[in-house]
């Protein structure tokens, strides 16, 4: 995976001073490979700042590895639950909501390397934690293999994937498609009705139709939460069980 040079490494060594240690206490991980943890460590805004390689493409595996570890985890430990149930259960631990109290928790964010216009980081994303994680994750995955970031995010996240365990609720998208279903009503459609914000912290506006009618829309980083959000709404509002 690409990396920070060795010249990369020695210079921001020398301007960071970044206390190595101090990250894996926190982390409760000894690195092999630092160099792989500055780079986890290193915002896009300060990486083009300095010409430096940022962290988003270990965002982008960490994801990955995080799913299939959540994923691995529950239907191990839950054989009874449907696709669904466990896909529900995934998504509420590795979401942004899910993600953030544990990286607040750890105190991590106060490492995450900025350019100096960008003092206020938890204004860059609303995701900005979540995406910290994941690339902690990939770093570990890189540096100790997947045995060492399983055993990573199985330690950290050991509350949040007990407390998503207890959720036993179909989802809202569901709920109101059996409500359709039941009452002999089409299946609801969703469809875009505005994207804002930039390509790495985008924004949807989804509305929800049934028998073509707009009854109401939601919103979110992403499709799936977007779509989620507006059946939210309406289950809500019609009180469906």
């Amino acid at each position: 995976m690409p990396c920070y040079t060795e010249l990369h490494h020695r210079r921001l060594e020398r301007k960071l001073q970044i206390n190595y240690e101090e990250i894996e206490n926190k982390l409760q991980y000894r690195f092999n490979d630092r160099a792989l943890l500055l780079h986890a460590f290193t915002h896009s805004s300060y990486a083009n700042a300095e010409n430096l390689p940022d962290n988003e493409r270990m965002e982008f595996l960490g994801d990955a590895i995080m799913d299939m570890i959540v994923s691995e985890y529950y239907y191990d430990a839950f054989p009874e639950r449907s696709a669904g149930e466990l896909s529900v259960m995934r998504s509420n631990v590795v979401s942004a909501d899910g993600l953030r109290p544990i990286v607040d928790s750890m105190d991590l964010l106060k490492y995450l390397q900025v350019s100096n216009g960008s003092k206020q980081i938890k204004n860059l994303s609303k995701k900005i934690e979540a995406n910290l994680f994941e690339a902690i994750v990939c770093a570990i995955y890189s540096d100790g293999g997947l045995d060492a970031a399983r055993a990573f995010v199985l330690r950290v996240m050991k509350s949040a994937l007990t407390d998503a365990a207890t959720v036993s609720r179909k989802d809202d998208k569901t709920l109101l498609q059996e409500y359709c279903q039941k009452n002999r009503l089409p299946i609801p459609q969703y469809k875009l009705m505005e994207r804002n914000g930039s390509d790495n912290d985008p924004y949807y506006k989804y509305g929800l139709y049934i028998q073509g009618k707009l009854v109401g829309f939601g919103e979110g980083r992403n499709k799936k939460s977007a779509e989620q959000d507006a059946a939210k709404k309406i289950v809500t509002k019609w009180r469906i069980e």
